[in-house]
């Protein structure tokens, strides 16, 4: 009698166990729906609970704990589930929302060129991308924060345009280093813009003198590009740069400080193709108009 008691007792032991065990089947089921979810952009935060318990799960089964294992299968099954009807509820319904703001979108880079058309298109591209591959959250959330920034756009467009007749021309900007303690230091540097009215643009900076009490420059820099204007920014796309000359004086005191020699170094000159955009520059339009005169103008 007592052997079948304990034979039974055994018995209702292995199916208690094998209740409350979790199939494989269902752990991959879960996999694939999460999986499911987030080719659908259901984003990780909304995923991120039921992802826990499903590796809790796995880890529970793997080490034979089968009531911990039961346990969070369950609490997956119930964070699947609200995740699901997250889908359902805010993510598939947000098609013709997307829809609409792409259609301002599309209506408003019509008003911009230049410089503004392609940051506009650049954030516009990131919604088209979500959308193609129904990550409708993503496209939603990506296309109100470009609809929110038209009015900025409108205004930068609108500054350039307003400007756009003014930059064409030479720019000079003239400086001079001097020092009331040593009256050799007598430098001139000189920064010359010239914006061609076909969107060509140069600039050139050079430096001779003495500027300092053991230093002589004689360098001049040029940079060939495009201009194009940005609200009130005016920006060079230089894609070529050239050192014309490098020629440095630095002075060495010998002998005890008795004696002072000038020698130069000069450095090599080169003139290069810029590809990387390393060598662009930009300006306001108040700094190049307080900084700068308008020693040219190139009218239409």
């Amino acid at each position: 009698m007592k052997k079948w008691l304990v034979l039974y007792a055994l018995l209702c032991f292995v199916v208690s166990m094998v209740a409350c065990s979790v199939s494989e089947s269902v752990l991959d089921n879960a996999d694939k729906r999460l999986k499911a979810l987030k080719s659908k952009g259901v984003p990780d935060s909304v995923l991120s609970q039921p992802r826990v318990h499903l590796y809790q799960a796995r880890e529970c089964k793997r080490k034979s704990a089968w009531g911990e294992a039961h346990d969070a299968a369950k609490l997956m099954k119930k964070e699947l589930v609200k995740a699901e009807s997250y889908y359902r509820n805010k993510v598939s319904k947000l098609k013709p929302s997307v829809d609409s703001l792409r259609a301002i979108i599309q209506k408003a880079r019509q008003n911009y060129t230049g410089i503004e058309l392609k940051k506009f298109d650049s954030l516009g591209t990131i919604v088209d991308s979500f959308a193609k591959i129904d990550w409708l959250l993503q496209s939603y959330a990506k296309a109100k924060e470009l609809v929110g920034l038209i009015a900025h756009f409108n205004d930068d467009a609108a500054t350039a345009k307003k400007l756009r007749d003014s930059i064409p021309g030479e720019w000079v900007c003239t400086q001079q280093d001097k020092s009331t303690e040593n009256k050799d230091i007598n430098a001139v540097a000189r920064k010359v813009f010239t914006f061609e009215k076909n969107g060509k643009a140069k600039f050139v900076e050079s430096k001779k003198g003495q500027s300092g009490p053991y230093c002589k420059e004689d360098w001049e820099f040029v940079s060939n590009g495009t201009w194009d204007v940005n609200g009130d920014t005016i920006h060079i796309f230089v894609n070529r740069f050239a050192a014309v000359r490098q020629v440095f004086e630095r002075m060495y005191i010998e002998q005890g400080g008795k004696k002072k020699t000038w020698r130069k170094e000069p450095k090599p000159t080169y003139d290069s193709t810029i590809t990387d955009g390393s060598q662009d520059r930009f300006i306001s339009f108040k700094d190049l108009n307080e900084d700068f005169e308008q020693t040219k103008k190139f009218k239409k």
